[in-house]
């Protein structure tokens, strides 16, 4: 999968248009953690994304934290819509990235996540999602966090406006090469369940 994926992002197909994500997204932003920090989680309610959350890939639900409407509502700013493309912004896991999962809203980000909102006539999420996980634009952006300070990685606002990537000048386009990617995807791990089911079988 990870083959078929650089080779689609490393050399972008002439015809692709590079453009800062400034101009093809309507938000980059991040939050904040609630007044309190974790003693003021709830076990139920709104969703807060922390950046442990957020993984190349896929969204990890373990230890999902939850707010309040009232903190909900002074984190208003941040609040999470349908296909929006979510990037850890600090520390180790700067640059993880993955789509929001419908099941996941209504949410909010923290300080360490950044919303990445696509306009949608011009940019599909899962293919922004993709291009962003590819070996060139993670390098990129890990180059990017460890100029934010020897003690800590961090992107900013204003350094994921000017990041630069290239898509394909018309949605079926992208949308094409987003089919073709999630089928690879489904097919490593179909083969990865079956190895790793060897793998126990033989241990036993």
């Amino acid at each position: 999968f990870e083959s078929q994926l650089d080779s689609i992002f490393a050399n972008p197909t002439p015809g692709w248009i590079a453009e800062k994500l400034e101009r093809l997204t309507t938000k980059i932003g991040s939050g904040a953690t609630p007044r309190g920090g974790e003693d003021s989680y709830k076990t139920e309610g709104i969703s807060l994304v922390r950046s442990l959350n957020v993984h190349d890939l896929g969204f990890k639900y373990s230890k999902l934290a939850f707010i309040d409407d009232q903190q909900a509502n002074e984190l208003a700013n941040v609040t999470v819509q349908r296909g929006d493309v979510l990037v850890n912004i600090t520390g180790a896991s700067v640059a993880r990235c993955c789509v929001v999962p419908d099941e996941v809203l209504p949410a909010r980000v923290n300080q360490h996540v950044s919303i990445l909102r696509p306009m949608s006539q011009i940019l599909d999420s899962h293919f922004l999602h993709y291009a962003l996980i590819s070996n060139r634009h993670k390098t990129r952006l890990l180059g990017i966090g460890a100029d934010g300070g020897s003690t800590r990685q961090a992107i900013t606002k204003a350094q994921l406006q000017d990041f630069t990537v290239d898509i394909p000048p018309t949605l079926d386009e992208q949308t094409s090469i987003v089919r073709s990617l999630d089928s690879y995807l489904e097919e490593t791990r179909r083969l990865e369940s079956i190895y790793q089911a060897k793998i126990a079988t033989l241990d036993e």
